[in-house]
């Protein structure tokens, strides 16, 4: 299945970027800053989702079984530091007018999601992160939740017939279908002047066994974290869509080159979450 294919690149191929040393506003003053820049409040909720990755669906009481004890379990981490903003859709090779001043209201984001695989005999499960959610304290409380829950051992039994499954659990403030509320709160809007791409940035490579196919273009969409410095955190990456999963393999090994411009409040750089897309065209086509 992709997702997996993409969990492996992810973790055999290229790793955590290193940081480069740039000159930044102090922190703390950019931390008072950003905390004064709030306009108003908007309501969200955290949604959970479980779902197997290795094979047919969860049955949908299971799913919900999983997930009513992760919800007792999970404690916040208090204080809660919200850290990265939502953010918009982002090309490659092309840059907005006016993105370098003009800003837009935008609210703080959440997305970790974390797997963990269940036999009938092996306990207990080691949950690991699958997409952090940069938010301090937040994964490690989730870890802690699904390592507590998995002490009911009937709820994470296999299918008749299999031994094991994989399970990924998804907490987010983007609903999906199979998501259900979690935790209700208001997070603040701020103006905030969106990350950008630089133009400069190198293109990824056409893949070869697409050429071969005589396949001639392609795309790819990752979602991901451009940091403080304008790099791309690559433990939070995640696979919005992709013609194929060569296209995708060579968007996320392109993805280290890329830079942009940090998405700011009042001058001072923040995190924020993107959709950034990768158009693939052979010359002369």
């Amino acid at each position: 299945m992709w997702h997996l294919a993409i969990t492996a690149i992810l973790l055999a191929g290229v790793g955590r970027l290193a940081r480069a040393q740039q000159p930044r506003p102090d922190a703390a003053r950019c931390d008072s800053i950003v905390a004064a820049a709030r306009v108003d409040s908007v309501p969200v909720a955290i949604f959970l989702a479980v779902r197997r990755v290795d094979g047919p669906a969860l049955p949908v009481l299971q799913a919900e079984d999983i997930g009513d004890y992760i919800r007792a379990g999970f404690r916040p981490p208090s204080p809660f530091r919200l850290t990265t903003f939502a953010g918009p859709a982002r090309m490659r090779v092309l840059r907005p007018v006016a993105s370098d001043t003009v800003p837009d209201l935008r609210s703080p984001m959440i997305t970790g999601v974390y797997r963990f695989t269940a036999t009938k005999d092996v306990m207990p499960i080691k949950p690991i992160v699958i997409r952090a959610s940069l938010i301090p304290g937040f994964d490690s409380a989730a870890i802690a939740a699904i390592a507590e829950m998995s002490k009911v051992h009937e709820v994470l039994m296999p299918p008749a017939g299999e031994d094991s499954m994989r399970i990924d659990v998804r907490l987010s403030t983007d609903s999906t279908a199979d998501g259900r509320r979690m935790i209700a709160a208001r997070f603040p809007r701020m103006p905030v002047v969106d990350a950008v791409p630089k133009r400069d940035n190198p293109p990824p490579e056409f893949p070869e066994d697409e050429k071969a196919d005589s396949v001639t273009s392609g795309e790819v969409v990752l979602r991901l974290v451009v940091d403080r410095t304008g790099e791309p955190d690559l433990a939070t990456i995640e696979l919005v869509r992709a013609t194929s999963l060569s296209f995708a393999r060579s968007a996320i090994m392109a993805l280290p080159s890329q830079r942009f411009d940090p998405a700011t409040i009042r001058g001072c750089a923040v995190a924020q979450a993107i959709d950034y897309s990768f158009s693939f065209v052979l010359p002369n086509h």
